[in-house]
């Protein structure tokens, strides 16, 4: 059939039926075959290079593995490995309150556990103090507390001077202690 149409054509209509031929079958490998190809090819370039940047950034954060080590060595004893009940914790925040209140010369009056904060990656355990003592024993006992190992830290602090007496001193403070999980 296409054999007699293209018979009854003239030698200058089948030069245009063969040039048409050529260009719609050209079109047609290029809608059919081409363009997919290279839109996949366009993918799988951009997905090497997402690839090639992860694994350079990668590379960066493994040069620095000695130097993290290192210092996740200085800071582990800042984590948990487990999370000791909430009474164990206040029991011994209160005992350690009152061993840097006596090494500072500051008498407690009252020391009680406040409340609790606990969160995904750590909890911070509140305690009320009440001392009495001479101002730079007091500021010793304070500047001891926020330079323990042992992560606590004077969150508010009220100071009144006593009575009668020079540079003595009574303080309300609020204590918090940290525990990373």
């Amino acid at each position: 059939m296409l054999q007699k149409f293209v018979s009854g054509l003239s030698e200058k209509e089948r030069k245009i039926f063969y040039i048409t031929a050529i260009f719609v079958g050209l079109a047609l490998l290029d809608r059919l075959f081409l363009n997919p190809v290279m839109g996949h090819l366009k993918t799988l370039d951009k997905k090497v290079a997402d690839e090639k940047s992860g694994i350079m950034r990668d590379r960066r954060i493994l040069s620095y593995q000695d130097k993290i080590e290192k210092e996740s060595a200085v800071f582990s004893k800042y984590f948990a490995a487990s999370v000791p009940d909430d009474d164990v914790v206040n029991a011994d925040f209160l005992r350690l309150i009152e061993r840097l209140a006596s090494q500072s010369n500051v008498s407690l009056v009252k020391s009680n556990p406040s409340h609790t904060n606990k969160g995904e990656q750590l909890n911070e355990y509140f305690a009320s103090v009440d001392a009495n003592g001479k101002l730079q024993d007091v500021m010793s006992f304070m500047h001891t507390v926020n330079t323990t190992e042992e992560l606590l830290k004077v969150t508010e602090f009220n100071m009144t001077p006593q009575r009668g007496q020079d540079s003595t001193v009574k303080v309300s403070m609020t204590i918090v202690k940290v525990i990373v999980h």
